[in-house]
């Protein structure tokens, strides 16, 4: 990999890290929910085989464009794709996205694709999560970290559809209506990264083991939340997630 710019050093040294297997800094995410003044790392060493993180390599895969466990990162565009599913058509949530393993009875979307690697990407976009990360799940208090806008495209009978993805979201009887999330980036616990083994990659009610949360004040109630009945493709249909980078004033 030509290195043209400090980014493009960057990329190779966190895919050197990556590589090697041992440990590698994340920097502000990371501090667990108990205080604990514990390295902010995510380590191999000690994790039980279905802990550990596959951690794939990160490839150049056209000018300015990235690619690492199915995630794709677009350095111009200071944003991240990877592709999903409709997972629930209706009921209630809890979470906007998951992985294939993780808690489907209550997200809206599902992905093969690993935390991981997502957690990776967005911190090559320069995105910082949280060194106060939320004591427990439905804590009332806001979550910090960097500013992001999740949007969501799809194929309609042939047309190219996009969207942000509150749209497809119900706040009690109510569309959500437009907001921002925040990457908070989870927490290592006794050397496990907690988003990697729970698979929880987009909370919509508080959760400091999921990589992005809801800033909403409501996002501490898990009895408010809904999928939005006919606005959103049938169970099944594939979609293309897109997760940007946005100024901390909102513009």
């Amino acid at each position: 990999m030509a290195m043209k710019s400090p980014w493009d050093f960057f990329l190779l040294l966190a895919t050197i890290l990556t590589l090697s297997g041992t440990e590698l800094a994340f920097g502000a995410p990371g501090s667990q929910p108990s205080g604990s003044p514990r390295p902010v790392i995510v380590e191999e060493r000690g994790m039980d085989a279905g802990e550990r993180p596959n951690t794939p390599p990160v490839r150049m895969i056209g000018p300015g464009e990235f690619e690492i466990g199915g995630v794709r990162i677009l350095k111009k565009k200071e944003r991240v794709e990877f592709p999903a599913a409709i997972n629930m058509d209706e009921g209630l949530l809890e979470y906007l996205i998951v992985g294939a393993s993780g808690k489907l009875h209550e997200s809206l979307l599902r992905t093969e694709v690993k935390p991981y690697s997502v957690h990776i990407a967005l911190l090559l976009l320069g995105l910082e999560g949280t060194t106060n990360p939320l004591g427990y799940q439905g804590e009332p208090r806001e979550p910090e970290g960097d500013p992001v806008d999740i949007r969501v495209k799809w194929h309609d009978k042939g047309t190219l559809k996009e969207g942000p993805i509150e749209d497809w979201v119900l706040q009690g009887e109510r569309p959500m209506g437009k907001t921002h999330w925040v990457f908070t980036g989870s927490f290592v616990s006794e050397g496990v990264f907690m988003a990697e083994v729970e698979k929880s990659i987009v909370a919509i009610f508080h959760d400091p083991v999921a990589l992005i949360d809801n800033p909403m004040p409501e996002g501490r109630s898990d009895e408010v939340w809904f999928v939005r009945k006919g606005a959103v493709p049938p169970p099944g249909t594939e979609v293309t997630v897109i997760i940007e980078k946005r100024s901390k004033t909102g513009s």
